[in-house]
């Protein structure tokens, strides 16, 4: 059974190309951490421009692993908290779990 993770972020104006960068970085960090197909995708049909974070994992104590592993790395937890802060380049965002049907 696959399961996996998605983000949804609002981008603040100006700031597409830090979000890009940032989407970059986070692939590195969960593929680190054990995440699978991991993809960061624009959504350009609104706004404001929103990105799309999602990854995979084999089970539910697949994903849980891939967490604690980014919680356990104070990178990850500094590329989060940087994200969603005052002067972070996310006006917002919505985190789901998912399970393949």
């Amino acid at each position: 059974m696959t399961v996996g993770f998605s983000a949804i972020s609002s981008i603040k104006a100006g700031r597409v190309e830090e979000a890009i960068a940032a989407g970059a970085e986070f692939k590195k960090l969960l593929t680190a951490a054990g995440a699978e197909n991991v993809r960061t995708m624009l959504l350009m049909s609104s706004t404001p421009i929103r990105t799309v974070l999602s990854y995979e994992a084999a089970d539910q104590t697949a994903l849980g692993k891939v967490s604690d592993a980014l919680l356990a790395d104070p990178a990850a937890v500094e590329a989060m908290r940087s994200m969603g802060a005052h002067d972070g380049w996310s006006a917002g965002y919505l985190t789901d779990t998912w399970i393949e049907v």
